[in-house]
């Protein structure tokens, strides 16, 4: 007796087979998707803050850059009241002053710098601790500032000794 075994037909995909197929496609496509969309928020972001912090560090060094030239430390060469705000005479004659507009650093009334949330001078002793409380007895002058990162701050700060008080 020969045993005959019922013949297989080569059948295809079934629907339900087929719906798995697309609905694990497109997990796997919509993964890849936020991954790939969260790397290039990361990038921009970084980029961003890399041109603010550039643009900070600039206009601190310029800052700086113009109190060293302050020409002397006299009432009538140095206001320093508010202590947000300066205006100086440098050793050309020309009156320069830095104020904080809604965010920009402004020199002369020309922005310097964005994103700019705090400014503020300080005016030292020789000794370098105290505080001088009049343009006379000016000796290093302190300037900060607070930056907006992306959500975070960041905070610069420089000191200077005016080529004119050696």
């Amino acid at each position: 007796m020969q045993v005959s075994f019922p013949q297989r037909r080569s059948r295809g995909f079934t629907l339900i087979e087929m719906i798995m197929v697309i609905v694990i496609t497109g997990l796997i496509a919509s993964l890849g998707g936020m991954l790939l969309h969260h790397g290039v928020r990361a990038y921009v972001l970084s980029g961003e803050l890399t041109e603010s912090d550039w643009q900070g560090r600039l206009a601190l060094e310029r800052l700086l850059r113009d109190l060293r030239r302050l020409r002397s430390a006299s009432p009538a060469d140095l206001t320093m009241t508010p202590s947000d705000r300066i205006s100086f005479v440098d050793e050309s004659g020309q009156s320069i002053s830095y104020t904080l507009s809604g965010g920009t650093l402004m020199r002369n009334g020309k922005p310097l710098a964005d994103g700019i949330s705090t400014l503020a001078f300080s005016y030292l002793r020789d000794d370098g601790k105290n505080t001088a409380a009049s343009a006379s007895e000016v000796f290093y002058i302190s300037a900060s500032f607070t930056l907006n990162q992306g959500g975070s701050n960041r905070s610069l700060r420089g000191t200077v000794f005016p080529r004119s008080l050696r």
